[in-house]
């Protein structure tokens, strides 16, 4: 599989797991350990947005080697 694509789909499923685990946040929000939950979602999404810029940048990158 071509590692622009990879990168792409692995930036796509981090991006739906944080949305997941913001969702379930928002319903454990009154419990204390759900600050792990909320942590993780932040992690997932600043991983995923990455995901898209290092793409992004190697998608450009090979544009112009070409």
């Amino acid at each position: 599989m071509n590692e622009i694509v990879r990168l792409e789909l692995l930036g796509s499923v981090q991006l739906v797991v944080a949305i997941i685990l913001v969702a379930l946040w928002s319903f454990y929000s009154s419990e204390w350990w759900s600050a792990v939950l909320l942590f993780l979602a932040v992690f997932f999404f600043v991983e995923a947005v990455w995901h898209y810029i290092l793409d992004d940048y190697q998608r450009h990158f090979k544009r112009t080697q070409t």
